[in-house]
């Protein structure tokens, strides 16, 4: 599998999931300012400081979150990311997996847009 921005921001936010370090300037580091971060059809936040409160939530609503790395497949060039990957999930009355697939559109080294959906395992 190839790194990109997607799969590098992937392993960071595992990271600041279990840390607890969701911040606008984390994601900032991976999506630019006008970012929808769209899941299943519906725009969840815009730019970092709502991608971060979106997370922020998740965050406070489970137990365990995970990204699966490395992902199952991605194909990226400098405008463009495919990333097929799997994600696993507790909360206090549920836990499972998906199985994801995501669009990324990249500008400057970052990411412009974000679409993912994903189906239980």
């Amino acid at each position: 599998m190839s790194e990109n921005v997607v799969t590098r921001m992937f392993d960071w936010w595992n990271q600041a999931y279990r840390d607890s370090a969701f911040s606008p300037e984390g994601f900032a580091q991976f999506f630019t300012d006008d970012a929808p971060f769209v899941v299943d059809g519906g725009v969840r936040g815009t730019g970092p400081v709502e991608i971060d409160a979106h997370f922020q939530r998740i965050r406070a609503n489970t137990e365990a979150v995970e990204l699966t790395t490395p992902v199952k497949a991605t194909l990226a060039d400098e405008t463009t990311a495919f990333v097929r990957y799997a994600a696993t999930f507790r909360s206090a009355d549920k836990e499972g997996a998906e199985e994801c697939m995501a669009l990324a559109r990249l500008r400057d080294g970052r990411i412009a847009s974000f679409e993912v959906i994903g189906r239980l395992a």
